[in-house]
C-alpha cells in the first residue's frame, strides 16, 4: 500500500521543518558542529565558549557512533529524501520570499540518490481584517 500524506504549514514552521531535516541530513553526514548552530543563540556573548566546549564531547560522541565509518558514507536512501525535502523546502521559500536572489537556495531542486522529490508549492494567504 502506498499513503501519500500533505501537510501545510505557515512560514515559521516551514522555517523549522527545514532546519530540522537539514540538521538531521547534515549528522548523518558526521557534521556534527551544525549542532551548536541550531541549538545555541550565536548572538550571545557566551556563543564561542560554549561552542567550543559542546564540540569536544561532540565528537568524542560522533567518533564513538560512527567508528572506522568516513563521513558521507551514510548516504542511504534516508539521506537522499532528507536531502530531497531540503531541496524542496528550500527552493519554495526562496521563491515566496526572496525570488530576486540568486544563491542556492534559487536553484530547482534536482532528483538525487533515486529518491522522489517531495511536492511543494506556497500560496500568499491574505491576512483578514476584523471590521
Amino acid at each position: 500500500m502506498n499513503i501519500e500524506y500533505t501537510m501545510s504549514m505557515n512560514s515559521e514552521t516551514a522555517h523549522t521543518l527545514l532546519k530540522a531535516v537539514d540538521l538531521l541530513m547534515r549528522l548523518k553526514l558526521g557534521q556534527y558542529k551544525e549542532i551548536c548552530f541550531d541549538i545555541l543563540d550565536v548572538c550571545k556573548p557566551d556563543f564561542c565558549i560554549k561552542r567550543d566546549n559542546a564540540e569536544v564531547y561532540l565528537k568524542l560522541a560522533f567518533d564513538t557512533m560512527f567508528a572506522g565509518k568516513e563521513p558521507g558514507t551514510y548516504k542511504d536512501d534516508e539521506w537522499y529524501r532528507l536531502y530531497n525535502i531540503v531541496q524542496s523546502l528550500r527552493y519554495q521559500i526562496h521563491l515566496a520570499e526572496h525570488p530576486e536572489s540568486t544563491g542556492v537556495d534559487s536553484y530547482p531542486p534536482c532528483v538525487t540518490g533515486g529518491q522522489p522529490l517531495p511536492e511543494c508549492s506556497f500560496c500568499k494567504i491574505e491576512k483578514k481584517v476584523k471590521s
